[in-house]
């Protein structure tokens, strides 16, 4: 396979991410430090970078990334030559979707180049090198989903909160993992399972019109349907005070909103 060559113009952008907001400051691989040691490779490299694409708290595991998505767009107005991450999984820290972009931008010619792993180029070599990068970099991903799983478990069997989005009826402080009692959507919770005991012949789709009729909405100010009547009525042990997670049951933490 012929080895592909690249513009001798360098005129580059630049992609930055974090997978949270709390990594957006001045930590060690933040956004800021990310700047850093892309534009002390674009100086050394003689890249000039003209535009800056970023993603400010998104996964590096999805491709529902608005900055990514800008980037892919951008990069196909010449005279961009190259796109430089500080490390490859900026990028991705999934190998097939790492490769997808790569290919994508090597579409319309521009290289993809890392500031911290000098493997350029399209030789057997470099390309090999990148990949190697990318299965590390998914691995690592999968380890930290592995540890944060066991942690979670552990504290549901305490009956903890092991996070994920609250119930309707409940308030999750950020970084706290305790549930609060939303009172007013505790309200409209008590008055679901009210309507199902005084209707148990009701269909969900009632039951959601019943509730619309009686001014009550869902969390973000929507009407009922039935679906979403289902997922409160489906929760009835944990509004009870239990808490489940990964088939562990034990007495929760949170409040009950049920007798």
């Amino acid at each position: 396979m012929e080895e592909k060559t690249f513009p001798a113009q360098k005129n580059a952008l630049a992609y930055i991410r974090v997978s949270t907001t709390d990594q957006a400051g001045e930590d060690r691989f933040g956004l800021q430090a990310q700047r850093t040691a892309i534009m002390d490779y674009a100086n050394k490299e003689g890249f000039t970078i003209t535009d800056w694409l970023e993603d400010d708290g998104v996964s590096g595991a999805t491709m529902d990334r608005p900055g990514l998505t800008a980037l892919l767009d951008t990069a196909k107005n010449p005279p961009t030559t190259a796109v430089i991450v500080a490390k490859m999984d900026r990028i991705a820290r999934d190998l097939m979707l790492q490769l997808w972009v790569e290919k994508e931008l090597m579409k319309t010619d521009v290289e993809l180049i890392s500031a911290a792993e000098p493997f350029r180029g399209q030789d057997p070599s470099s390309v090999l090198f990148r990949q190697i990068i990318g299965s590390f970099a998914q691995f690592e991903k999968a380890r930290i989903a592995e540890r944060m799983s066991g942690g979670r478990k552990a504290k549901a069997k305490t009956g903890g909160y092991a996070g994920g989005g609250a119930p309707m009826g409940y308030d999750a402080k950020r970084g706290s993992k305790e549930l609060t009692v939303n009172s007013r959507e505790a309200e409209t919770v008590q008055a679901v399972f009210a309507m199902r005991t005084a209707h148990p012949d009701y269909s969900l789709r009632l039951l959601a019109e019943s509730l619309n009729d009686a001014g009550y909405v869902t969390r973000e100010g929507k009407k009922f349907q039935a679906m979403t009547v289902q997922r409160i009525l489906k929760r009835q042990e944990f509004y009870e005070g239990q808490y489940s997670y990964s088939g562990i049951t034990a007495q929760g933490q949170q409040d009950a909103i049920l007798e």
